[in-house]
């Protein structure tokens, strides 16, 4: 009898133990994995981030004087964005602006407040100088695009507009409405 009381103080005493380590780690591990409301995700400042594609080579490098990722949703803010792309086709590109956002997706920069996008086409000429308070780029598609007016500036001219899609590969430029200037041969 005294045997299988012996043995049975034992197992219970196993059992007890796995129970109460269970119970303690727990609240630890569930804790741990889950961001507080006040976490800030990441920050960096003076940071450059670069982007390549599947053949290893850059899309677009981003700097700015602060990146922070939420880490409710991925998105990352940015504070005094550069962005400087090379187009598919060999054209350089900068774009600047007092603020920026990543989306989740990555692939496209959404960039706000006095945004400045100059660039050469891969064909050559005069450089390009086009004025808005809100771009879109997509340095995957080489697209730039925005639904605010804008004004661009190109070898001596001055176009007027309201919302633009530029496909920078492509080398084409459509303006979506209000157009106003004059683009005469020279």
């Amino acid at each position: 009898m005294m045997r299988w009381l012996i043995g049975f103080v034992v197992i219970v005493a196993v059992i007890a133990t796995i129970l109460l380590g269970r119970t303690a780690r727990a609240p630890d591990s569930v804790g741990a994995d889950r961001p507080t409301a006040t976490d800030p995700g990441y920050s960096a400042r003076d940071a450059e981030v670069i982007e390549t594609g599947d053949d290893g080579r850059p899309r677009y490098r981003l700097t700015a004087r602060l990146i922070e990722q939420a880490p409710n949703d991925q998105t990352i803010t940015l504070s005094q964005p550069v962005l400087h792309h090379a187009d598919a086709n060999g054209g350089t590109w900068r774009a600047s602006a007092a603020t920026g956002t990543v989306p989740r997706e990555r692939d496209i920069v959404e960039l706000t407040g006095n945004v400045l996008l100059t660039g050469t086409l891969a064909s050559g000429g005069e450089p390009a100088r086009i004025t808005t308070s809100h771009l879109s780029f997509d340095a995957g598609r080489d697209i730039a695009q925005t639904s605010a007016p804008v004004t661009i500036e190109w070898s001596g001219h001055q176009l007027y507009a309201r919302g633009l899609r530029a496909d920078l590969g492509a080398e084409t430029l459509r303006l979506e409405s209000s157009v106003h200037g004059n683009f005469l041969p020279q």
